[in-house]
């Protein structure tokens, strides 16, 4: 997989959306067992991705699975849904504490070990959709040893706080902007602080409010967006496209690096450019897009 510049969210029981799905622009397929809007077809969620999620694996996206927090009672049940061998990670809604990564990576792992799959092999992404799970970010990202990717969104946050999703997404600067960006700052700091990268998710917001708050959160380090149609794929994989010839210059730092550490060195230098284990950190996130299996 090259990048995950873009994740097309999938609910609901119908097969339709699924079958649409396994031909989609974007970067990968994200089913959502725990949309608001199908709280009473949750069952019929499940059997959808149970059905469908072979099928979603062999078009050549990554299928990935949104479930239910630890605190819900329907994440067990969830869980038994979402893990098999099609697919390459669970995100995990409303973290807020280092627990609920812990909780999620044994109830995987317990799931990965009855199926035969590797444990391990499923990465997590944990959502962070409340203050407190953003204050305690870093500490979620040191749990466990499963992070993929954070998840931030950043309009339910700034809702907990009063600010609508109108005027958090505005198109003038003010201080629900100010709000907005603080959020999204703080996500990719802690992000890179772990060398992972992260995603925008807003499933509530309006195609128009996601470009918007898409371009802000690309500004901020943001390496992809969780997308509502079709219809938005192609500009959000534009939007997060990386720049080859930044990328070309973080692999040769990367490469320098492993060169540097092989020989039990700590400084080098390749194009000019000194390379350290804060230029190593850094070309991490640039050079490299993030993989999930």
């Amino acid at each position: 997989m090259s990048a995950l510049r873009s994740l097309l969210r999938v609910t609901g029981g119908d097969d339709a959306p699924y079958e649409a799905a396994r031909a989609t622009a974007a970067d990968a397929v994200l089913v959502d067992l725990d949309a608001r809007a199908i709280r009473r077809e949750r069952s019929q969620a499940r059997r959808a991705i149970r059905h469908h999620s072979h099928a979603l694996a062999n078009a050549g996206r990554p299928l990935l699975v949104r479930v239910a927090d630890t605190r819900s009672h329907e994440l067990d049940a969830d869980l038994d849904a979402a893990v098999s061998e099609s697919v390459v990670a669970v995100l995990l809604g409303a973290c807020e504490e280092p627990q609920d990564a812990r909780d999620a990576d044994v109830a995987i792992r317990q799931r990965e070990m009855r199926l035969g799959i590797v444990p391990g092999t499923l990465r997590l992404l944990c959502e962070i959709d409340s203050a407190a799970g953003l204050a305690a970010l870093p500490r979620i990202l040191n749990a466990v040893d499963r992070h993929a990717a954070v998840v931030l969104a950043p309009l339910a946050i700034a809702a907990e706080l009063g600010v609508p999703a109108s005027a958090a997404a505005g198109a003038t600067h003010g201080a629900a902007e100010a709000l907005l960006d603080h959020v999204m700052a703080q996500a990719s700091l802690a992000s890179a602080a772990a060398e992972l990268p992260w995603l925008l998710i807003a499933p509530n917001a309006d195609a128009a409010i996601r470009a918007v708050l898409g371009a802000r959160a690309h500004q901020l380090g943001a390496v992809g967006t969780v997308i509502g149609a079709e219809a938005e794929a192609r500009g959000a994989n534009a939007l997060f496209a990386p720049d080859p010839a930044r990328r070309a210059s973080a692999q040769a730092v990367l490469a320098e690096w492993e060169r540097l550490r092989a020989a039990g060195r700590w400084t080098g230098e390749v194009d000019g450019q000194r390379v350290d284990r804060r230029q190593q950190r850094s070309a991490a996130l640039r050079g490299l897009p993030p993989t999930l299996r």
